[in-house]
């Protein structure tokens, strides 16, 4: 038994004499890191998000009066100029019913102007005595239903001139037509058969789209405060366009409408813009990108994304202190601006903030910082950025 423990023993003593005689492993040395020195700069805020275009205008030519086609004065997808004569319909029927009611009201002023004498006359026998005053009452009662039957007979007259002139149906304004529903020939009704095409006009056109409700309050107390300021001293938030292909429009718009009311349901506001067209390279129905601009923050931090750590406690950056020891500082982020993030609170001007190395960190440890370069391409160690409408963190 006690052969057995004795190896064991030895063993242990061997160990405990190794352990004993190893070398202490020397202290880390600085680690080496590239930062970058924060200063205060003036950044262009934007917001994108999906939108749909649509017509600036959109018309349905409809026949309001009933009639034979008889001409077509476009081809399908043609653009149009305004007063253009695109349909025309039959209008012998039309002009005969204006002639009839000239005729009509041609009796008609007859009439007045002989009940119009009648009165004349018989206001001098009245005065003269040799009338009785009901005869006088009676001649203008007659006047006046004369009058009134004229009256009827213009009104009939005018609405002869407008059946007829309806009978050619004209653009609106300038823009492009669809395909003609109906052909030469076909008997048109001002009921279920009225439509004839649709004229839209794509040049300008316009985008729809939805900004958040948390960024629209940012922005308005922002411009309240004098935190934002509007670009160029603008009146109206701008807005650029690129398609699904990431092409983008060569026009910039403006915001011509923003929504009363947010949407409960998605908890943001709708936009329209409005934006110049040349050689329709958009279309109505077309879903494009909207970037929303105009909004500029003065003295404003920011640091590249890959800078910027985010964790259960939210979002933190290794900077370096004035003893050249690595600290982790808590940082409250605002929206995204190109590839790095606004910093609101945590920050100052000066402060050198490590973008590179950061895993060789622990608080309190001697570092050697180096600066990036100005035109040092960014290194992102997360995903891409979300879209520019991720709301802030600490509001």
């Amino acid at each position: 038994m006690n052969h057995a423990v004795r190896p064991s023993l030895a063993g242990l003593a061997l160990l405990a004499a190794c352990a004993h005689e190893a070398p202490k492993l020397p202290p880390a040395g600085p680690a080496e890191v590239v930062c970058v020195e924060l200063q205060p700069q003036t950044v262009d805020l934007a917001a994108r998000n999906v939108a749909q275009t649509r017509a600036n205008n959109r018309v349905e030519i409809r026949a309001r009066v009933a009639g034979e086609l008889i001409a077509v004065g476009f081809a399908d997808g043609d653009l149009v100029k305004k007063d253009q004569a695109l349909f025309t319909l039959d209008r012998r029927p039309f002009e005969a019913a204006l002639a009839a009611a000239s005729a009509q009201k041609a009796q008609a002023v007859a009439k007045r102007d002989e009940a119009q004498r009648t009165v004349e006359r018989k206001q001098r026998l009245v005065a003269a005595d040799a009338a009785a005053q009901r005869e006088l009452d009676d001649s203008k009662t007659t006047l006046l239903a004369a009058q009134a039957a004229l009256d009827a007979a213009t009104a009939a007259e005018d609405k002869a001139k407008l059946d007829l002139d309806y009978t050619t149906l004209r653009a609106p304004f300038d823009g492009r037509i669809g395909k003609r529903l109906r052909d030469v020939g076909a008997l048109i009704d001002a009921g279920q058969n009225s439509l004839l095409a649709v004229v839209q006009q794509i040049d300008p056109i316009q985008v729809v789209f939805r900004f958040s409700e948390r960024e629209m309050l940012a922005w308005k107390r922002g411009l309240a405060d004098g935190t934002l300021t509007m670009d160029g001293g603008r009146s109206a938030l701008q807005v650029r366009v690129s398609t699904l292909d990431g092409a983008e429009h060569p026009a910039t718009g403006e915001v011509s409408f923003l929504g009363m009311e947010v949407d409960p349901a998605t908890g943001a506001v709708e936009i329209d813009a409005r934006l110049a067209n040349p050689g329709e390279k958009l279309v109505p129905g077309q879903f494009v990108t909207a970037t929303l601009s105009g909004v500029k923050r003065p003295a404003t931090l920011v640091v590249p994304q890959r800078a910027v750590s985010i964790g259960a406690e939210g979002a933190s950056v290794w900077v370096v202190d004035a003893a050249a020891k690595a600290q982790i500082r808590p940082v409250t982020l605002g929206p995204w601006h190109d590839d790095a993030w606004i910093v609101q609170r945590g920050l100052q001007a000066g402060d050198m903030v490590v973008v590179d190395g950061v895993q060789k960190l622990a608080p309190g440890r001697p570092v050697l910082a180096a600066k990036a370069k100005p035109s040092e391409p960014a290194k992102p160690s997360e995903p891409a950025k979300p879209a520019a409408t991720q709301p802030e963190q600490g509001r």
